[in-house]
């Protein structure tokens, strides 16, 4: 286990029933990189996410983060310590508009430290990186599905995260938009280490430093992007 990563995983395993969807994964990430995660479908990328931020249990296994074994924490609980997410389909307030939306984010995070005016530097903060501040007065149902992937990323940036897990950010988008999220997630990744699930690769290829493989629950490769594209088996299964 590497000592000054930032995400160190052992052993992980996820059974649902007698399926085993994640089998006996290890894996370290780096701080201060931006990480992609492809595979086949039905690889596991979902579950690994669901399995580093709480939203399911482990089988077996442990998850350390920044020092702090968090396999047994809660969502909220990882996220208090700098772990946060975005989801394949975001999940807003469409009757409120975009500055609400952020505020209740920010507010969110049980923390005394957080008076209002450092909520609102915050969220402006969000707001801001994700290009979005001309849009704060708008109500959500108002902006494109592009815009609206923008906002979850606020949002999830309004808990000041450590490490940020983006699940598919570009589905959906048109490629204009694909092109400008990418810049979005190429600046955020100075503050904030990014880990990315993505299927376009024609995207998310020049985005990522580390390049890590899935197949049938295991990592088959793990290393620098273009190490890990010239790997034998990783274009026998996903490339070819």
């Amino acid at each position: 286990m590497s000592e000054d990563a930032l995400l160190n995983v052992r052993g992980l395993t996820k059974s649902f029933g007698s399926v085993e969807v994640i089998r006996g994964m290890d894996i370290s990430f780096s701080l201060g990189k931006r990480h992609l995660i492809i595979g086949p479908n039905g690889a596991g990328k979902t579950t690994f996410f669901n399995l580093l931020n709480g939203q399911i249990p482990s089988s077996s296994g442990t998850i350390e983060f920044l020092g702090h074994d968090i396999t047994r924490l809660s969502v909220r609980q990882r996220a208090l310590l700098g772990l946060g997410r975005t989801f394949q389909i975001a999940s807003l307030f469409q009757e409120l508009s975009v500055w609400e939306n952020v505020m209740i984010a920010a507010g969110a995070p049980a923390s005394p430290l957080r008076h209002e005016s450092a909520l609102k530097s915050i969220a402006e903060e969000a707001l801001d990186t994700c290009g979005l501040r001309a849009r704060r007065d708008e109500r959500v149902r108002t902006l494109s599905y592009g815009e609206q992937r923008r906002l979850e990323i606020a949002l999830s940036l309004t808990t000041e995260p450590k490490l940020l897990l983006l699940d598919e950010p570009m589905a959906g988008l048109t490629r204009s938009e694909r092109e400008m999220l990418a810049e979005r997630i190429a600046k955020l990744s100075r503050t904030t280490s990014v880990l990315m699930i993505e299927h376009d690769l024609e995207i998310g290829l020049p985005l990522a430093e580390h390049l890590t493989v899935l197949h049938l629950g295991q990592v088959v490769a793990s290393g620098h992007r273009d190490d890990v594209m010239r790997d034998p088996f990783v274009r026998k299964i996903y490339l070819v």
